[in-house]
């Protein structure tokens, strides 16, 4: 599918595309199965999408490649697992981290490091483990190494799930598990505040220096050139942040600075974003999709530490772009919301695959969106 339309018209024609959503074909084809809370990274040409609700899956797809389809991979060898983060460097694919069960049931926070030979096509266990929990985390390559933001404390959130495991089908003990663990303060969930990298080449893991404002998990992060941008992520469970922030890589190392708040659109809040998806369209920063709780905010500023008590997890389908003084403008929508899913910038496009959607239904789409300054087209 393709449609066109000026900034100022988006609400229109994004009714109207939302009707050409299933009438058309997509630009590329739709995944195998449904995959969110996955990862993917793009190697050349190439992308590289799986795990979350592909289970153990991955699958690969030539973006050059006239009527191509999605190739099955070999089996990841670390199992199932949600959320990991996923980087390319130097022609090969590393996965990093993740939630999985163990052998007793129980979810837990994992910090191994795999990675992919598409040359060979095999995958291998690395000997090494991530300091810091990487469930929550995202991560962008930036020349020879994978730099990585945020994510859970994995002491705090394996206690969680044990505990909630150990009660069983018991109502009365999972609320008494969960009310003291989310009737906290954003600072007591002790999320990484350390922007951090690993390098292949070394096998080893830096410290790369404090990220100086609200540590947060699920947050968009993007690196192009020697600039990164960090779209806004959860402050606490339930509780997003509309921050975003921008580093500069220096000789010094990186140098942070505030950028605009993400807006909302006339007469709404804005609670903030987890698991949005951007990149770069001829040379624009674009910015969508995410999920959070309306109201949570508000409930916060007014003492509930269990912000998004009672409310509904809605999906968004706004479409930011940032300007050249570090605001950000909403110019259009997709045609239906959309959050946690692998995002890559491609050939002044950016692609959204897969992902969930309203109630949490794992997707299959593969979206472009892509800007010039006048015009937002989704394909």
């Amino acid at each position: 599918m393709r449609f066109t339309f000026p900034v100022l018209q988006h609400t229109l024609f994004a009714t109207i595309a939302m009707a050409a959503l299933s009438a058309q074909a997509a630009l590329y084809p739709e995944l195998p199965v449904g995959i969110k809370n996955g990862a993917g990274a793009l190697i050349e040409d190439t992308v590289y999408v799986g795990l979350g609700t592909a289970g153990n899956k991955f699958f690969s797809l030539n973006l050059t490649e006239e009527n191509a389809k999605w190739q099955e991979l070999p089996d990841f060898p670390g199992g199932e697992r949600m959320q990991p983060v996923a980087a390319a460097v130097d022609g090969k694919l590393y996965v990093l981290g993740g939630t999985q069960k163990n052998e007793k049931g129980e979810l837990r926070l994992v910090n191994d490091a795999y990675r992919y030979d598409p040359t060979n096509d095999t995958w291998v266990k690395l000997e090494t483990r991530s300091p810091l929990g990487l469930s929550g985390a995202v991560a962008a390559t930036h020349k020879n190494k994978i730099y990585l933001l945020g994510g859970m404390n994995s002491e705090i959130v394996n206690g969680y799930f044990q505990d909630f495991n150990t009660a069983g089908g018991d109502r009365l003990r999972q609320k008494a598990v969960m009310e003291p663990y989310f009737n906290q303060r954003p600072q007591d969930y002790f999320l990484n505040t350390e922007f951090f990298s690993y390098e292949p080449s070394s096998n080893k893991w830096y410290n790369e220096g404090n990220f100086p404002f609200a540590p947060r998990a699920g947050a968009l992060m993007t690196i192009a050139n020697d600039t990164v941008i960090v779209v806004n992520g959860e402050i606490k469970p339930g509780l997003r942040t509309a921050s975003t922030e921008q580093g500069k890589f220096t000789s010094k190392g990186i140098e942070w600075r505030k950028l605009a708040d993400l807006p909302a659109q006339k007469g709404k809040t804005q609670d903030g974003l987890a698991g949005a998806m951007g990149g770069y369209s001829n040379g624009h920063y674009l910015v969508t999709g995410g999920a959070n709780f309306p109201g949570a905010t508000q409930q916060f500023k007014e003492g509930r530490l269990f912000a998004h008590e009672g409310l509904s997890k809605v999906w968004h389908k706004e479409v930011y772009t940032l300007g050249g003084k570090g605001g950000w403008r909403i110019i259009g929508e997709l045609p239906v919301g959309v959050g946690y899913g692998v995002s890559i910038s491609y050939n002044n496009k950016v692609l959204l695959i897969g992902g969930e959607t309203d109630g949490g239904k794992a997707l299959t789409s593969v979206q472009t969106i892509s800007y010039d300054g006048k015009t937002l087209t989704v394909e």
